[in-house]
């Protein structure tokens, strides 16, 4: 096959694909996807036993990534031609082909929406029709890890930590886990970086007097500040908090009164908390991730102040309905010290109410037990 024909060939198909415009971190995350798709025998969207919501994913990345690579290759290719270095377009045009041989039939199994079509009008599903059991959405959500781990676990993971964080070195990874047990962040919070309000120096801890404890969180995850919750601020009396608030209290007078937690990545932490929940918690086959730390300090405050706008607040929610995805209030335990939950931005409410109103009424009607 001649070096145009190939690359022509690799034009048509690139013409099918949607040019869409991500932010960074999704175009990342859409390439470390398809590389795990490229190295499996076939590349294929539907992978068996993956949700609904993995399986759209892995379409858009195979989408988005092959529309990338294919122009990259042909760039390369025809940049060797203007050179006239045969060797260089030889090899190029050989890795196009063993591209395009690889990615053509995942295209066809799984072809973008026609321009000006709507999605609605698309082929169905190739995951409904799929044959077998799909996995219900969000069954492996974190939420469902609490009810298997002890009840005082993330004391245990707190103790352990004071026994085995104590080198200098460990000193951000401890006041990074102090946090999550007080409040319930999102890793990539840690992070510096630009929100819609300005620029966000990571976690701040101010300690205004002794019985009063803030920790101001800007939240991310908010679409260029038309969702979630702004800045946040969680007032805690660490005197009667104690625990993980009362040493951040310690760490905030030792520093003036002021302090800032920072992580150059969301993942910077997640591997040393996952080799100590294994320490603390020998048992437990679950992986304690941060996330695991934010269910639980989302189900102790719903079992504190109940659901609804300060529970949405806290995690940065712009509505009270998101809250039903995390941690379930009867994993929840009562807090002590929690002053109360500001934020910029205050959440919408009334799902939470029309869902005890919708529960109140099937009891009643003997069609949901109490």
């Amino acid at each position: 096959m001649k070096v145009l024909d190939i690359i022509n060939r690799a034009a048509v198909v690139c013409v099918k694909l949607p040019d869409r415009t991500v932010n960074a971190e999704t175009d990342r995350n859409y390439r470390k996807t398809f590389v795990r798709m490229w190295r499996e025998p076939t590349i294929d969207a539907l992978a068996s036993n993956i949700a609904r919501s993995t399986y759209y994913y892995r379409r858009s990345a195979l989408h988005r990534v092959s529309r990338v690579w294919l122009r990259r290759l042909c760039a390369k290719c025809l940049a060797a031609g203007r050179r006239n270095d045969i060797q260089a377009v030889q090899r190029w045009t050989g890795i196009l082909l063993r591209v395009l041989n690889r990615i053509e039939p995942a295209l066809q199994r799984d072809p973008p929406v026609a321009a000006g079509v709507s999605p609605l009008q698309s082929q169905a599903s190739r995951w409904r029709e799929a044959e077998g059991s799909h996995p219900k959405p969000g069954a492996r959500s974190k939420k469902h890890i609490l009810r298997l781990l002890p009840p005082n676990w993330d004391e245990l993971v707190w103790l352990t930590a004071l026994e085995e964080w104590n080198e200098p070195k460990d000193q951000k990874v401890l006041d990074t886990l102090a946090v999550a047990l007080v409040v319930p962040v999102r890793p990539e919070e840690f992070v510096p970086g630009d929100r819609p309000h300005g620029r966000s120096e990571g976690i701040v801890v101010q300690l205004l007097a002794p019985e009063r404890l803030h920790i101001i969180n800007a939240t991310v995850k908010n679409h260029g500040g038309r969702y979630g919750a702004g800045v946040v601020t969680v007032k805690i009396n660490p005197t009667e908090a104690g625990g993980p608030a009362a040493y951040l209290a310690a760490r905030c007078f030792a520093a003036g009164g002021r302090m800032v937690i920072a992580n150059g990545s969301k993942n910077a932490a997640r591997k040393r908390l996952y080799n100590l929940g294994k320490i603390a918690l020998p048992d437990n086959d679950e992986a304690i991730t941060p996330f695991v730390f934010r269910h639980q300090v989302m189900a102790d405050l719903k079992a504190t102040l109940g659901a609804g706008r300060a529970v949405a607040a806290a995690a940065g929610h712009c509505t009270d309905r998101t809250q039903s995805e995390y941690g379930r209030v009867e994993n929840g335990r009562r807090r002590r010290g929690l002053i109360g939950v500001d934020s910029t931005r205050t959440p919408r409410t009334g799902n939470v109410e029309r869902a005890r109103n919708l529960a109140s009424r099937l009891r009643r009607r003997g069609l949901r037990k109490k």
